[in-house]
């Protein structure tokens, strides 16, 4: 096997393994709080805690992987990962399982913003989108098992043994890592070389406060001084930072880069995409599980397909889009997900069950056409120093899209049911709740996705318009 595909395993596999980890320990909280003696809401910092981790530390590690090389920081990621798991198998309170968790998050923000990195560093640009396609096939494959086979483990040997597991697996990783990994023959020297650590904790600290201000706005109420806090702390953190990377000599986000179309309508579009696909992903088990009266295990297999298309349609679509061009099949993924929410604009409460699962097939056929084309799109825009910062920068819009898609989608719902009459809460939606509760929902989904067609169909236009003007320049 040539060198580059053995780098393609070891990162690819490692990506899913990360996906794995956070889908199934979603599975495995409703245990881990029974274990525990806690309540659900203190459990679920098991999988916030994590996830604020990675976002937080996402483009950090990508800048510090440009200046001390990225197999040095995926190495590290993967070790620093599977002691977070051991200690999170180990862990005899809730408390200790959040710090491990943290520690898995520290590691798997390293291995995120390195793995496509490392990845567009082997192979030529015509053959970015294909790769970065069967990486995202990964990702999609990592959530389908997680759930199922993440069930399973927690079931027969117990949720401690899933995270022993996870922890073999990654250190298996990291060790052909570190065999089949080479170091950068080049490195920046001098000024060239130093972190901007001002920055990087500024950038991690403003992050956190804004998500976190999204994660509570929804649950606790946006008038509560916790989200309000959250909110001023996070206006000051990012005039701070401004100010901060404007002056730096070598900032850790080079706001340059802004200034490039490529780059900055395509973190654009990946920020609106991302939202969009997981408010409808968010609401869709609610609408399962308390309108129709679906168990939980049914609800997780209405799920799946949406998963399945990714998986399989995404290498596939990754192959034509470098014949095709990654832009133009990045903008036709952002149009066929228009289409999957223009199916939730039609959800009413008497809507037939498989409506619902084929807007999120159709959603994630446009996920599978756009992330991998945008993201190369994104990596072959800036220099090859920049990669790991901008392969960084990728992944925090999708994780920051999909943070903010969770909190429009349960503000539009909430505001929908508070308008009819009813608590303004997701609480309130149960199979036990009255018909009136379940059609004011189902028309908080309908409106939701309304607006976010209007959202998608600015920015498409924008994006097409960009597109033709680039091509007409190009033209002698």
């Amino acid at each position: 096997m040539q060198h580059r595909y053995r780098v393609f395993l070891v990162c690819a596999i490692g990506v899913f393994t990360s996906t794995f980890d956070a889908s199934a320990s979603v599975v495995a909280l409703p245990t881990i709080a029974l274990q525990f003696g806690t309540d659900l809401p203190t459990a679920q910092w098991v999988v916030v805690g994590n996830g604020l981790t990675i976002a937080a530390l996402l483009v950090p590690m990508g800048r510090l992987s440009d200046l001390i090389g990225r197999k040095s920081i995926y190495v590290v990621g993967c070790l620093l990962f599977a002691s977070g798991a051991l200690l999170a198998s180990l862990s005899d309170t809730v408390f200790a399982l959040i710090g491990s968790r943290i520690v898995v998050g520290v590691g798997s923000a390293m291995t995120q913003a390195t793995a496509m990195a490392i990845l567009v560093s082997n192979f030529d640009a015509a053959e970015r989108a294909r790769l970065l396609g069967f990486q995202l096939g990964g990702v999609g494959l990592g959530a389908i098992l997680g759930p199922a086979a993440g069930g399973l483990i927690v079931a027969t040997i117990g949720w401690r043994m899933l995270y022993a597991l996870t922890a073999i697996a990654i250190l298996a990783i990291g060790i052909a890592a570190q065999r089949v990994l080479r170091k950068r023959v080049r490195r920046p020297e001098g000024a060239q070389a130093v972190f901007d650590m001002g920055g990087a904790a500024l950038f991690s600290s403003l992050l956190v406060a804004g998500l976190l201000t999204l994660t509570l706005g929804p649950r606790l109420g946006w008038a509560h001084p916790a989200p309000l806090t959250g909110a001023a702390i996070f206006c000051v953190l990012l005039a701070a930072f401004i100010v901060v990377e404007r002056r730096h000599p070598l900032p850790m986000l080079d706001f340059r880069l802004f200034r490039r179309a490529d780059f900055a309508l395509g973190a654009l579009a990946a920020l609106v995409l991302f939202m969009g696909v997981s408010a409808t992903r968010f609401l869709a088990p609610f609408f399962f599980q308390s309108v129709k009266g679906f168990d939980p295990a049914r609800v997780g297999l209405l799920m799946m397909p949406a998963a399945i298309v990714i998986a399989i349609g995404a290498p596939l679509i990754g192959r034509f889009a470098d014949n095709f061009g990654v832009r133009r099949s990045a903008n036709i993924g952002f149009f066929v997900v228009i289409v999957g929410l223009m199916t939730f604009a039609l959800v009413e409460a008497s809507s037939p069950t498989w409506l619902v699962v084929v807007g999120l097939m159709i959603s994630a056929l446009g996920v599978a056409a756009f992330s991998a084309s945008n993201s190369a799109a994104i990596l072959n825009s800036v220099d090859r120093d920049a990669h790991g910062v901008a392969a960084g920068f990728v992944n925090l819009c999708r994780n920051t899209g999909n943070v903010i898609g969770i909190a429009f989608g349960t503000a539009m719902v909430t505001l929908t049911m508070a308008r009819e009459g009813f608590p303004p809460t997701l609480d309130a939606i149960d199979a036990e709740s009255g018909q009136g509760v379940l059609v004011a929902f189902a028309r908080g989904i309908s409106s939701a996705a309304v607006a976010l067609i209007v959202l998608f169909a600015l920015v498409l236009g924008i994006l097409i318009v960009w597109a033709l003007r680039a091509q007409a320049g190009r033209q002698p």
